[in-house]
């Protein structure tokens, strides 16, 4: 059975973030690419939600994983509604800690 998946409101501006860098110092081909691939591993969430690594020093229940070589996807997960809400998405090397623990 499938979770379905919801964003925290600056997930957008995150990824806004992610590829106004990436635009920057790589260029649209690779933006676009990296921007897919967070895309599909948000995605696979939906069909496996208890992946990543426990963080609960963060929040309880906090949830990351790494994505697109250089980035964060931290989340959580609601079994009983069968939910999982993604905090925020970093890349090469926000601090997805603080980030996480902001939100």
């Amino acid at each position: 059975m499938t979770y379905k998946i919801f964003r925290h409101k600056e997930v957008e501006q995150d990824l806004f973030d992610i590829v106004d860098l990436l635009l920057e110092y790589a260029g649209s081909v690779i933006a676009e690419k990296k921007l897919l691939e967070i895309e599909i591993s948000i995605k696979k969430l939906a069909h496996t939600p208890h992946i990543g690594t426990i963080r609960d020093d963060i929040f309880l229940g906090c949830r990351a994983i790494a994505t697109a070589r250089k980035g964060v996807i931290t989340f959580n997960v609601d079994d009983a509604k069968r939910e999982v809400f993604i905090i925020c998405i970093t890349y090469a090397g926000v601090d997805w800690i603080a980030r996480s623990e902001q939100r």
